[in-house]
């Protein structure tokens, strides 16, 4: 499965994209990449389905030094 999701509020920090790459990582995740857009942060990666709701979950909290208001992910599957 692939996902995109779609993070906004204050999620410009430097330290984000690593903490979510790390996590990712934990998370047994591939192809992880961030791209910051003019509403907030978008995520997409590769992986079990489960893991990548995990993964969302993980970045609508992320740490001290973001404030996440909203999360939108959509799943598709591979091709």
């Amino acid at each position: 499965m692939s996902a995109r999701i779609y993070l906004t509020g204050d999620v410009h920090s430097a330290d984000f994209p690593q903490w979510i790459a790390r996590h990712a990582h934990k998370l047994g995740l591939d192809h992880v990449t961030t791209q910051r857009v003019p509403s907030g942060l978008e995520v997409t990666a590769q992986g079990a389905e489960e893991m990548l709701q995990a993964l969302a979950l993980g970045a609508s909290l992320g740490p001290e030094s973001v404030l996440v208001e909203t999360m939108d992910i959509t799943t598709a599957a591979c091709s």
